[in-house]
């Protein structure tokens, strides 16, 4: 056995690069989110690699130059192309910053029970993935390739050490079996006001083994005496303003806790339009006290426990129990029946200086989302499908028709 040596051979390259700005986004798939690789972006996590084929004739044999050859006189033609494949040293860096990769193992949670029976909580419980990063590299080299929009990531969910009290224990309350979690950045000061205190009235609460749980049982009430200020609420074709207006996100958040921890969903609907703070779409709950309630069951062999906190800006409930081994896949969103937002509705006022506009609302697009949702226990499957039809809704723009005084 011997080496090639490249100096003994008549070297043909040929340079195929792919500039990042013509490659399509390519969305990594978890099982309960989604995150989108924008090379246009990003395009440090593209590199040139070459690839090197052994030119017999017609045939193109790929080869590894630092690989042993077998011997022969005859000399041939190596050819190398430059082909676009990620740099695994920059996606390693950006999953890193990523908050899906941390790692929750380094922190932990300590709960006990008061004096009075209330549930105390120390330490931020987290969840996260432990990812086969050398695999993802190969899929996502593949995706390039292929030409493919999306690539299921190869992670295992991990979260945060938890210590319970025996007390809790013996209910079945011994860790965490599911993390929903939602944004509600450039929300308003009142939005946020009712997002934490309506989010507080779920902060240790604790569900029985079969237990069906609602929402709006737990709300109780938007009074003004629980802390709740005026805020805009979605009511039919409009949009008004009312005590604790922003409860959505709580339900929201909720919602996707009870969605990845596998429980049966019992009562849940969509918002009229698709809003923004609620990203993904197709994975909101609206609620409105005495009409719509978000509502699953317990269906562990233990009590849950449920812990509510904001961090920054985002919601989040954590659900305690005890893991019966299930596996809980979602896949989506589908996206369909596109609708364009309408025409803007203009309003004419004469509180407002002529040529002066104010907009009342943005336009949203109208769209079907759909979610699959697959539950693994006992060698069963169970496949739930949550679909969202969200209206097409024109903008409102406030016109003034105020003719005003030269002198003024």
């Amino acid at each position: 056995m011997k080496r090639w040596i490249m100096a003994f051979l008549f070297c043909l390259v040929v340079t195929s690069s792919v500039a990042a700005e013509t490659l399509r986004p390519i969305t990594l798939i978890f099982d309960d989110r989604a995150i989108t690789l924008d090379f246009q972006l990003q395009s440090e996590l593209l590199q040139q690699t070459p690839v090197h084929f052994l030119v017999i004739g017609d045939m193109r044999i790929p080869i590894n130059l630092e690989q042993e050859l077998p011997p022969t006189e005859k000399l041939f033609d190596i050819e190398t192309e430059f082909v676009t494949r990620i740099s695994p040293e920059n996606l390693k860096a950006t999953l890193s910053e990523m908050s899906i990769v941390r790692a929750p193992k380094q922190t932990s949670v300590q709960i006990s029970v008061g004096e009075k029976g209330d549930i105390q909580f120390e330490g931020t419980p987290h969840d996260g993935y432990e990812i086969n990063v050398d695999r993802l590299i190969s899929l996502l080299d593949t995706a390039i390739i292929e030409k493919r929009d999306d690539v299921r990531v190869p992670a295992k969910k991990i979260f945060s050490a938890v210590s319970v009290t025996e007390e809790l224990q013996e209910r079945g309350i011994r860790e965490i079996v599911a993390i929903g979690e939602s944004n509600f950045s450039g929300s308003s000061r009142a939005r946020k006001t009712n997002i934490r205190v309506g989010a507080a009235k779920f902060n240790g609460s604790i569900m029985g083994k079969g237990e069906r749980f609602s929402f709006n049982t737990i709300l109780e009430n938007v009074d003004e005496s629980n802390g709740f200020v005026p805020e805009l609420v979605i009511k039919g074709n409009t949009t008004e303003k009312e005590q604790g207006g922003g409860l959505c996100q709580v339900s929201t958040t909720a919602f996707r806790a009870a969605l990845t921890g596998g429980f049966p969903i019992k009562s849940r609907r969509a918002h009229s339009y698709a809003v923004p703070y609620y990203k993904p779409y197709g994975l909101d709950a609206a609620i409105y006290l005495g009409q719509l309630d978000f509502r699953f069951i317990n269906d562990t062999e233990g009590d849950l426990l449920i812990q509510t906190f904001t961090e920054d800006e985002n919601l989040f409930f954590v659900f305690y129990g005890t893991n019966d081994g299930r596996k809980v896949q979602l896949e989506g969103p589908f996206i369909s029946d596109f609708k364009k937002a309408p025409t803007p509705i203009v309003y004419e006022s004469e509180d407002l200086p002529m040529g002066e506009t104010e907009l009342l609302s943005t336009e949203h697009h109208g769209f079907r989302t759909e979610w699959w949702r697959y539950v693994s226990h006992e060698g069963k499957t169970v496949r739930d499908e949550f679909i969202s039809s969200y209206r097409a809704w024109p903008a409102k723009i406030l016109q003034g028709t105020k003719k005003v005084a030269k002198n003024e």
